[in-house]
């Protein structure tokens, strides 16, 4: 028995058998929620099967994203389980839909078995079932006995997939808080096992006894010394007479675009800056951008009004580039909602469509008429399956097919600065 630890009143006991029980009842909830997903998604294909939509359905997921504050790649996960529930993985349906199983568990199973064909999902299904209770393994121990189970019973396809997989192999920057990203990928496996040692011995013996960072410190900053054309790792110790100093050697830094507003540079250099699709830059940070990068900076207003665009040019369809310049500055990421595709990968959409006819007629090309939008997002509103009006200052309004409206506002330097 465990003491509460708070909540109620005294020292209230919660027995272990209670505890099982509320997970029990949280994974019999994910499982409805799963199951009520799928059914929202199945009843939409079905609704626009025969309709002039191109992929029926499509919007499914974006749509219970937004209801509930979901990203979409995990509503099409959602999706995806509920199909693989109902024509592979019976048994896992079963355990899962009584609570025996727990999300995590189900995603486990499924993520390793969904490369299998369906025969041999259900042959590797009955054997993990088979050598006893499965419940109370974790994810990871679970993992390893299906990998073990996988390679027994599909060892031709375990081949062919991992073959495949090679060719899939991929690097991705997502971007985090506090002036950091996550760094992450898929490699094939030996080549992963050879830049991990390489780090290891960068962190070992390009530095000397006095460097105090930590390992994973070292091990960060190699990796950076490898890309940045340096390939050695800099010892931290501060001694000019460290045994292991070497010429310092020319870096490359990344190609930056950076968004600075008039109050943010003094006599005495930048002092703020503001990085599209990732937001405010601390001081260090831009000094070090501008002195080691190749930097792209537009300087954005806080204050002053934005001047109107030429009458010639807002009668034009193309954007001049100052002004894309600003708009992909002004927006950071898609304006739709809860997208986070830079906007520097993104289109620039009249959001009153261009006239070609008659230009003076609506639809300008003008700061207030024009938004970042994905290039997905930018066929869907294309498409009309959803509308979108200016509400001024970059303020944007969406309404889906619903009625459900969502506002967006602008991923921006002005907002920003103006409270710097």
């Amino acid at each position: 028995m465990f003491d509460s630890g708070g909540g109620g009143s005294g020292n209230e006991l919660v027995e272990v058998s209670g505890l099982v029980e509320s997970k029990r009842m949280l994974a019999c909830a994910e499982y409805r929620q799963i199951r009520a997903i799928g059914g929202f998604h199945a009843a939409r294909v079905a609704a626009e099967a025969n309709g002039p939509v191109g992929i029926p359905g499509e919007s499914a997921a974006n749509e219970v994203a937004l209801a509930l504050g979901m990203s979409e790649g995990r509503v099409w996960f959602a999706i995806t389980l509920c199909e693989d529930l109902d024509t592979r993985l019976r048994l896992t349906n079963t355990a899962f839909s009584v609570g025996e199983l727990d999300l995590a568990q189900v995603r486990t199973i499924h993520n390793l078995l969904q490369n299998l064909s369906d025969e041999k999902a259900r042959i590797v299904e009955a054997a993990l079932f088979a050598r006893g209770p499965i419940d109370r393994l974790p994810p990871a121990r679970l993992s390893g006995r299906l990998r073990r189970l996988v390679a027994r019973y599909d060892r031709d396809g375990f081949a062919e997939r991992s073959a495949r997989a090679k060719g899939e192999r991929y690097i991705s920057v997502k971007q985090c808080d506090d002036g950091m990203a996550f760094l992450s990928g898929e490699l094939p496996s030996l080549d992963a096992a050879m830049i991990w040692n390489r780090l290891k011995e960068m962190a070992i013996g390009d530095v000397c006894a006095g460097d105090e960072r930590s390992m994973p410190q070292r091990h960060a900053d190699a990796l950076v010394a490898l890309a940045d054309g340096s390939g050695r790792l800099t010892c931290g110790c501060g001694r000019n007479d460290c045994a292991t100093a070497i010429p310092a050697a020319g870096k490359r830094g990344p190609l930056v675009q950076i968004v600075v507003s008039d109050g943010s540079v003094s006599a005495g250099g930048m002092t703020a800056g503001f990085l599209p699709g990732v937001g405010p830059l601390d001081p260090e940070t831009v000094r070090e951008a501008v002195a080691h990068s190749a930097t792209q900076r537009i300087h954005v207003s806080a204050v002053d009004p934005v001047e109107a665009a030429p009458d010639i040019a807002g009668l034009r369809y193309r954007i001049p580039r100052a002004l894309a310049d600003r708009i992909r500055a002004r927006d950071g990421v898609c304006r739709f909602p809860q997208c986070a595709v830079p906007a520097a990968s993104c289109d620039i959409d009249h959001t009153t469509p261009f006239d070609h006819e008659h230009p003076d007629q609506g639809g300008r090309t003008e700061e207030a008429n024009l938004a970042c939008l994905c290039r997905r997002h930018h066929r869907w509103k294309t498409q009309g399956r959803m509308a979108v009006q200016q509400l001024g200052d970059g303020l944007l309004r969406w309404t889906m097919p619903d009625g459900t409206v969502y506002d967006t506002e602008p991923d921006s330097p002005t907002f920003w600065a103006a409270g710097a």
